[in-house]
């Protein structure tokens, strides 16, 4: 019997590029709006998520049978009493998901389709997201534990590419742990956001609150207690006097400048190591000023630089935002129509910027097809050698997608917007600058000691512009040299200094946040964690990647949803923009609303450690080292106990425009349910003194097992 193979797609997009290629070896027979067939072959596709997580309104009525509900909506009305939900926990039942309103008729054509496979392949975007989508949909099927499930990682929709990962067809079974990273992302994101927006609504009403909800989420609240805090940090900032000295030193064979480096045990310097005493910076002039010193230490070396990486969607959406003004939502829809519209490059939402080795054999199609739009110059194309292979190709680096390249689809730039020939542009030069020689350059650096005192100096010269040339000016200003040029020496030469100039200096305040700077902080949260010991794992992760994988597991989101939160939390009135006097981004700023709930709510909420340490577990779910399990076990335990706090948070908000003084009394606290004396006649538990609207009632302490009430 001939196999009979199902593709499931998760875009129609994708699922159209398959068939093209499948049709060439065995012609299509059929095809409707959400399927195309051949003899042996079929692909259909879902179009994002078929499936959702189940309403809380799903597990509360399970337990609460007989829970008030609202006139209006006929949902739960929200209560303290059905918090902490928890799916699979206690009396809840455990997770579920449903089929979305509108997908009903997708998911009868998948299912049809799937029924009559002898094989299936996962044809899901290469990524957490992309493999939780299409394992849902064959988990809600109940496929035979005898059907095969594959998977193909496609990484761009040009034939070429997809022709290239169908022949490398994968066991499904091999990224299961995309699959629970995915599910432990979305199921703590639920209960974050069922939880803390439900506690913190009936707390802030409580308080005389008249908006209708407050929205809590496990990315979106640290992100705005981080816009939130530096808002605040610039507000009470208080500019202070501090000195830099610098020394004119004469040697040999020429003068240079060195800068003081302060001794360990220095005093009058601030925390961040900055001399704040003048009278301390007159003594060292004094002290140093026509003396001799001696050169402890002196380095010139050649060395190389290699090119940058290639670019991850989230710096792609940095340098966008700097260079062009680009807000990182216009640079995923622009990125986003070159892989899907015009399939000039490869899978846009990754988070890698390595590339693996199976692909480098496609380079020199690659490089004709962008020297064909692009047109570089002719030193550029020179230096081109498709034999060259950067650091960025290695398997070890990738995950289940590589960094955003070109494809060898020739771009036809009229047909494409400004902003995808701009983004066009800028991945096609970082791909190009791996096959360009390497920069070469000397490095130069110097200690000088001088009565004791430290100064030091380095600087650099190119000697070989190498792949710097398809940059031009924009890679020197990357450079920052203190020093172009420092004159031959060598360690115990005598010098002399000529004098020490005081640079008197104020403190700055820090920046408010803009798109690229929000982004960028987002990518390296460690940066932000406050607590020592998660500080101090995420610094040994960082101390364990080598060649600018520094973003891996340290993140707040994901790449698929870092452009999604600003935007949310501006219609919900806790952040705003505003036009800077100079620059081309935006300011983005906390409102009187978002700080107050910031200041009110817990730490850990507010804060970015806890989120990112779940980001690295996530991660770790993903590479099969933590499991889900463990991770929602956590997640749960922390949730029970700090919807608890929120029931005495002063949470005092201020009321959003024209909205409605809340009826306090409605949402009063409850005063706890004291005993009786006396047993159920039901059941034999204690029954409790209770109020209601209508006045005192005994009720049965088992409910909601026992639902017997009873006059005092």
């Amino acid at each position: 019997m001939r196999d009979f193979k199902v593709y499931v797609a998760e875009k129609p997009s994708l699922g159209k590029a398959i068939a093209t290629v499948l049709a060439k070896h065995s012609p299509k027979k059929d095809s409707g709006r959400e399927f195309i067939a051949g003899d042996d072959w079929a692909v259909v596709w879902a179009a994002g998520h078929i499936f959702e997580q189940n309403e809380p309104d799903y597990y509360l009525s399970s337990v609460y049978p007989g829970a008030l509900k609202s006139k209006s909506s006929g949902r739960i009305v929200w209560t303290y009493d059905h918090l902490p939900l928890l799916p699979g926990t206690g009396e809840f039942p455990g997770w579920a998901i449903q089929l979305t309103k509108d997908r009903a008729s997708l998911f009868r054509t998948i299912k049809t389709y799937v029924s009559k496979a002898t094989i299936v392949v996962n044809a899901g975007d290469p990524d957490r997201e992309g493999q939780l989508l299409i394992d849902e949909i064959l988990d809600e099927i109940k496929l035979k534990p005898s059907i095969p499930v594959r998977r193909v990682l496609i990484s761009a929709i040009d034939e070429h590419s997809v022709q290239s990962a169908i022949n490398n067809e994968k066991e499904n079974s091999q990224f299961s742990g995309l699959k629970h990273a995915a599910l432990g992302r979305s199921r703590a994101d639920w209960l974050c956001g069922m939880n803390y927006t439900r506690a913190a609504t009936l707390r802030a009403k409580e308080l005389g609150y008249s908006g209708s909800v407050v929205s809590i989420g496990r990315v979106q609240t640290p992100l705005l207690g981080l816009i939130a805090q530096r808002d605040l940090d610039i507000e009470k900032f208080k500019p202070t006097d501090y000195y830099g000295l610098v020394a004119t030193i004469a040697a040999q064979n020429g003068t240079f400048f060195a800068r003081w480096k302060p001794a360990e045990n220095q005093v009058g310097l601030d925390v961040e190591g900055r001399l704040i005493d003048r009278k301390i910076a007159q003594e060292l002039q004094a002290k140093i000023q026509g003396k001799q010193g001696t050169i402890i230490n002196y380095s010139d070396e050649n060395k190389t630089e290699g090119p940058w990486l290639p670019f991850s969607l989230d710096k792609l959406q940095v340098l966008s935002s700097k260079k062009y003004g680009y807000t990182p939502t216009q640079t995923l829809a622009a990125v986003q129509g070159l892989y899907e519209t015009h399939k000039l490059c490869t899978y846009p939402r990754s988070d890698c910027s390595f590339l693996p080795t199976s692909q480098f054999s496609d380079a020199p199609d690659v490089i004709r097809a962008v020297s064909a739009s692009q047109g570089y110059d002719a030193t550029v194309s020179g230096m081109v050698d498709p034999s060259l292979k950067s650091r960025a190709w290695n398997d070890g680096k990738v995950t289940a997608h590589h960094a955003i390249i070109p494809t060898t689809k020739v771009a036809d730039l009229t047909s494409l917007t400004k902003a995808e020939r701009d983004i066009y542009s800028e991945i096609c030069r970082r791909f190009m600058a791996q096959f360009l020689p390497v920069r070469k350059y000397r490095a130069v650096s110097v200690i000088v000691d001088v009565e004791k005192e430290i100064f030091t100096a380095s600087g650099t010269t190119t000697t070989f512009v190498g792949w710097r040339a398809i940059y031009g000016a924009e890679a020197d200003d990357e450079a920052g040299e203190e020093n172009a040029v420092l004159p031959p020496m060598k360690k115990g030469d005598q010098i002399q200094c000529k004098g020490l100039n005081i640079e008197a200096k104020k403190t700055t305040p820090p920046k408010h946040f803009t798109e690229s700077t929000l982004l960028d902080a987002m990518v390296n949260i460690h940066k932000f964690v406050t607590d020592p010991a998660v500080k101090k794992m995420f610094e040994k992760m960082l101390s364990d990647k080598k060649n600018g994988d520094e973003e891996a597991a340290c993140g707040l989101g994901t790449p698929a949803t870092r452009d999604s939160f600003v935007p949310k939390l501006i219609d919900v009135g806790l952040l705003t923009k505003e036009k800077p006097k100079k620059g081309k981004e935006d300011f983005i700023k906390s409102t009187a609303a978002g700080r107050a709930l910031y200041l009110a709510l817990p730490t850990e909420i507010g804060k970015p450690d806890m989120t990112a340490l779940w980001e690295a577990t996530l991660k770790r779910i993903e590479e099969g080292s933590a499991t889900l399990e463990q991770f929602l076990a956590v997640q749960g335990n922390w949730i029970t106990k700090t919807v608890n706090v929120f029931k005495s948070l002063d949470l005092k908000l201020p009321d959003p425009p024209g909205a409605k003084k809340a009826d306090q009394k409605k949402f009063a606290p409850k005063q706890p349910a004291k005993p009786s004396g006396k047993k159920c006649p039901k059941c034999g538990s204690d029954l409790m003194i209770r109020k209601s609207a209508k006045g005192q009632f005994l009720g049965c302490s088992g409910f909601p097992k026992c639902q017997h009430t009873e006059n005092p």
